[in-house]
């Protein structure tokens, strides 16, 4: 059954392309609910006004329309308009009614020489002291959209790993919702501007080398150095992508405490870092930190600073955590004291219950991404019975920390848990979010991926497909998330020997890489490798030479040719002319791949040992 969320958008003439945008914004995020059931209706006073009944007030009808809304949002700017405040005011009745619409407010930045009426100033501060609701401020019309999306995105359960940064986009579902270069915390970074820009620097010196190898292919001292340029390139990009995550999630936790009392430091943080300042946030949230010990010893007294201060915690693991000028084991070091620190604070204080679980699912989140399984095993089981206390067995918050003790068991191997765990969560989806939403599709490619390291290939495939039906549905048919799961059904009939069906699933994923992600992604490299690897189990060699060619090349262009993987396509080659008996070639791919091992790798480590012996089988052939 559809469910329809209503929004009523509100702000004075002077937003009118912001409005436009917003319902752009609206449109797409629809599409996207749409096919999990929620629809997402949009009013806004322009379409409403051909329908006005000319015996009735227009404002009257808009007042109508702000008490039948889900959620109120208001924009400002320099004024507040006499009919915005009179929606917004019908909207706070409505809500200390019938606790809807929920109401959100976003204020624009003013730009030098812009100055707001005494009307504004006056509302905001009615608004923080009477009625103890905070605005959310923001500088660029995308930067107002993702916060709207991250708010979305926790209330209707859009899937905590939905929205991410993709081709320099903060997307949701694979659309784009965001453009990092127009996100202050990321454009006026100085960090990310950095790397953005030695990453276009040594773009071009790696196409000017590329050009002369070409012209100059004999040249040793040209091919080191387009190795070492595209090396550093791509470790570059590497970092620049853990980087933008980490930016998005500071965002998403500042996101998750704007409509929240907080003090002025930690505003004053929380708009540092909104304006790219990372050092400058970290640098308040430590003045934070250095007094907090003396709200904590006069407990009684300071209850509601103490709490403010563990949201400030927050916070700061994340801007810590952020700080890529600081070595990554120090950063952990320093985000698991902060967390333990917040963590026994929240219990010793009575800290919002609510609140609490969050901190614990980030706090376990962590511990479990850098591999600290058993502690974040304890936390998730913390987790759990508060959730069923908070939420009920039947919620999406519990699901999600069944889900997650699930996958710390799978990490370690323990199967029957983590199967325990998986199923569980798989249960609680299918009733509450149905077994058409994303979340639900995660649930049963996870199950497929523990039978599937189990062995047990049939019931792998069941919910390997149940996934891909999802997908196929939701996300459709040319998304990365569908070539997964055809990759991950085409590993499975491969390692049963079923290699028809194994090609079949995947050139549907190469499809989708080859015109999503184009064919020099190394995603599509590994395409070509697996259907390289079905022809070689099948024996016919030429197809086989073809796709492992295909891998190479991509490998060479984009990763360089003293690369590791670059080494496994020799290697690769290397076995398919042995088994043609053509050894000569054989022991040339062989030697390529030896000659990258033991240079990367060093002479002893087990995968430079096994190419040394494809070369001493191929030896021992040719006599």
């Amino acid at each position: 059954m559809m469910r329809t969320i209503k929004i009523f958008l509100a702000s004075s003439d002077e937003l009118r392309q912001e409005r436009i945008a917003f319902g752009n914004l609206v449109r797409q995020l629809d599409n996207i609910y749409m096919k999990r059931g929620i629809h997402i209706h949009l009013d806004v006073w322009e379409e409403l006004d051909a329908a006005f009944h000319f015996r009735k007030r227009k404002q009257d009808e808009y007042d109508e329309k702000v008490r039948q809304s889900d959620i109120f949002v208001a924009m400002f700017y320099t004024r507040a308009g006499q009919y915005t405040l009179e929606e917004l005011d019908v909207a706070i009745g409505e809500n200390s009614r019938r606790d809807m619409p929920t109401i959100l407010i976003y204020c624009r930045d003013l730009q030098p020489g812009d100055v707001e009426t005494a009307e504004l100033t006056e509302f905001k501060q009615r608004l923080e002291h009477e009625l103890e609701h905070f605005s959310g401020r923001y500088a660029t019309t995308d930067k107002m959209h993702l916060d709207f999306v991250m708010w979305l995105q926790r209330t209707e359960s859009a899937g905590q790993d939905a929205l991410k940064v993709e081709n320099d986009n903060v997307t949701l579902d694979g659309v784009p919702i965001a453009r990092m270069s127009q996100l202050p915390f990321a454009a006026d970074n100085e960090d990310y501007r950095e790397m953005k820009e030695r990453i276009a620097s040594l773009t071009s010196e790696v196409e000017q080398l590329q050009q002369a190898v070409e012209q100059m292919p004999t040249m040793t001292a040209l091919r080191d150095m387009l190795q070492q340029k595209l090396n550093e390139l791509n470790a570059l990009k590497e970092k620049l992508e853990s980087y933008q995550s980490s930016l998005l999630d500071t965002a998403r936790r500042i996101a998750a405490m704007l409509l929240e009392k907080v003090s002025g430091t930690l505003q004053r943080a929380m708009d540092a870092f909104e304006a790219g300042n990372l050092a400058g946030a970290n640098a308040l949230l430590d003045e934070i930190a250095r007094e907090a010990d003396g709200h904590m010893e006069r407990l009684e007294q300071d209850q509601e600073l103490v709490h403010q201060d563990i949201d400030a915690f927050q916070l700061q693991a994340k801007t810590v955590l952020a700080d890529i000028n600081t070595p990554i084991s120090d950063r952990i070091a320093s985000v698991t004291t902060i967390y333990a620190k917040a963590d026994d604070w929240a219990r010793r204080s009575a800290y919002d219950k609510e609140k609490y679980a969050q901190l614990l699912f980030d706090y376990a989140n962590f511990l479990n991404d850098y591999a600290h399984y058993e502690e974040a095993k304890q936390i998730y089981l913390r987790l759990i019975p508060l959730s069923e206390e908070i939420y009920g067995p039947e919620s999406e918050d519990t699901a999600a920390a069944y889900n997650n003790i699930g996958g710390v068991y799978d990490s370690q191997g323990d199967y029957p848990q983590a199967l325990e765990y998986y199923f569980k969560a798989l249960a609680v989806k299918e009733r509450v979010l149905g077994a058409d939403h994303p979340s639900t599709a995660t649930s049963y490619n996870n199950i497929g991926a523990v039978y599937d390291n189990q062995g047990d290939y049939p019931q792998a495939l069941d919910y390997y497909f149940k996934a891909l039906a999802v997908k196929e549905r939701v996300l459709g048919t040319d998304h990365p998330s569908t070539a997964t799961s055809y990759n991950n059904i085409g590993a499975v009939y491969d390692n049963q020997g079923d290699y028809p069906q194994a090609l079949d699933y995947y050139f549907k994923a190469l499809a989708i890489d080859e015109r999503v992600l184009g064919t020099d992604h190394p995603d599509t490299a590994i395409d070509y490798n697996n259907i390289g690897g079905v022809y070689d189990s099948q024996g016919d060699y030429p197809q086989a030479l073809e796709y492992y060619s295909k891998a190479l090349a991509v490998k060479e262009r984009v990763l360089g040719t003293d690369h590791p993987s670059t080494a496994t396509s020799y290697n690769n080659i290397g076995l398919v002319y042995s088994s043609q008996g053509d050894y000569p070639q054989a022991f040339e791919y062989y030697q390529k791949a030896l000659d990258i091992r033991e240079r990367v790798l060093g002479p002893d480590h087990p995968k430079t040992l096994i190419v040394k012996e494809n070369i001493e089988a191929v030896e021992a052939k040719m006599g």
